[in-house]
């Protein structure tokens, strides 16, 4: 069950990616997603293996549900962040879509909790907060230092 549950919120967050205006380019989206794929599978790798902080399941169907959220759903997320902090938008909604993007983070991690994906040992939403915002602002300036480049 959990397995359609996270695809049809994987297929929700892409028609939603496909959906709003990018200020980003093909070419930097990519470059994106591969640091966002190698940085966030480091950490929840450290998080997992090496901390114990953050256990994931053992189970196969599970383990695909996790795999949709930390290839699709996190990324494609941090993605539209970090496009929406470098567009020429208003300061205040530029933050207002940031932090619209931030309640969805961690309202994948409580789902990924309740699932039972995901156990908070010694980690907590406040550490969720703070690790997706860090996450977002070090990617918004990646994409910064990235379109600047000639």
């Amino acid at each position: 069950m959990s397995l359609a549950l996270f695809t049809l919120i994987a297929w929700i967050i892409m028609i939603v990616f496909v959906i709003v205006p990018k200020w980003l380019t093909i070419t930097e989206s990519f470059f994106l997603y591969f640091v966002i794929g190698i940085l966030s599978v480091a950490l929840f790798t450290i998080l997992d293996v090496n901390l114990h902080w953050v256990p994931v399941t053992r189970d196969l169907e599970k383990s695909l549900d996790l795999d949709i959220c930390r290839f699709i759903i996190i990324p494609l997320l941090i993605i539209m962040a970090a496009g929406s902090f470098n567009s020429p938008l208003r300061a205040i909604l530029r933050w207002m879509i940031g932090a619209v993007i931030l309640a969805l983070l961690l309202l994948d991690d409580w789902v990924m909790q309740r699932c039972g994906l995901i156990d908070f040992r010694q980690w907590s939403y406040l550490y969720s907060f703070l690790m997706y915002g860090v996450f977002m602002a070090v990617m918004t300036l990646i994409a910064r230092w990235f379109t600047r480049l000639d």
